[in-house]
């Protein structure tokens, strides 16, 4: 039974990260280590509940800051894991996840990457509605969480994640990555992961500008220059396949904004004596 390494970036999580260990602790998969990295914490409950772990399974790490690209690649350089799964400190996983995913990974030497389907808590609930895994969507966007697991040997060919995405999507660039060494990823059809969805996060407001959003892609593309040139016709034909659905979407609202103006220029009793009509 080869050794998980769990990799728990923290900051300021003293709400959620007893809830996060709990679930690390309920694995059925008992091989594991959970590395925590309290990247900076100056909240009193996050430091109080950090010094008070007692647990030989559990390793604390101390870093300044790193963020969360930084935070997880102090805690793998530390890992005696074969495989690494990140689990943030406010999200949690489901019992049997780790043995899944291993079982999973074990059974294909071509995949690097084993994941999940997810739900999601908190502020939201409800099931994660993201699409179902596919290559030809990967090369558009990214599917996978990082709650996902890999092969430490991958992430150092890699080089870790990287640092330099100023906006997040490191996860998308390492999986990225990972799909140029030439692994596949595998989704279990089963909700595993649990999302805790706050009511404001570094997410939100990375999707809430989309010239910060146009210049990451843009930065995803030119780190994987040789990926994309390799793929380049599939690439194409996904990406104006795309573009053709965008179009057909917002021709689509158009319409119904044209209809809806027509309808509000309508005086009241003219709209009452069509209702009536054409019903």
């Amino acid at each position: 039974m080869e050794l998980v390494s769990v990799i728990m970036p923290c900051y300021n999580d003293g709400k959620y990260i007893k809830e996060a260990i709990e679930s690390v602790k309920a694995q059925t998969y008992k091989n594991w280590e959970l590395i925590i990295i309290d990247d900076g914490s100056d909240d009193e409950e996050t430091i109080n509940i950090i010094n008070n772990i007692e647990d030989d399974r559990i390793t604390i790490f101390h870093t300044e800051h790193l963020k969360p690209a930084g935070a997880r690649n102090y805690g793998i350089s530390n890992a005696k894991g074969k495989y690494i799964l990140p689990v943030d400190s406010d999200d949690k996983i489901e019992a049997t996840y780790m043995e899944k995913a291993v079982e999973k990974i074990e059974t294909d030497e071509k995949i690097g990457v084993v994941y999940c389907e997810a739900d999601l808590f908190g502020e939201k609930s409800g099931k994660w509605d993201l699409p179902k895994y596919s290559f030809n969507t990967m090369l558009l966007d990214n599917i996978v969480f990082v709650t996902a697991l890999f092969y430490r040997e991958d992430w150092e060919k890699l080089g870790g994640f990287n640092t330099n995405m100023a906006a997040g999507m490191e996860d998308y660039d390492f999986w990225l990555g990972i799909l140029g060494l030439g692994r596949e990823i595998y989704q279990i059809p089963e909700i595993l992961f649990h999302y805790r969805i706050k009511p404001v996060s570094r997410t939100t407001g990375f999707q809430s500008d989309y010239i910060q959003v146009q210049n990451v892609y843009r930065q995803m593309y030119d780190n994987h220059k040789e990926f994309y040139a390799k793929y380049n016709e599939q690439y194409a034909k996904v990406l104006r396949d795309a573009l053709i659905e965008q179009i057909a979407i917002r021709t689509k609202y158009e319409r119904i904004f044209e209809k809806a103006q027509k309808i509000s220029e309508i005086p009241l009793i003219g709209r009452i004596v069509k209702k009536i009509i054409t019903e």
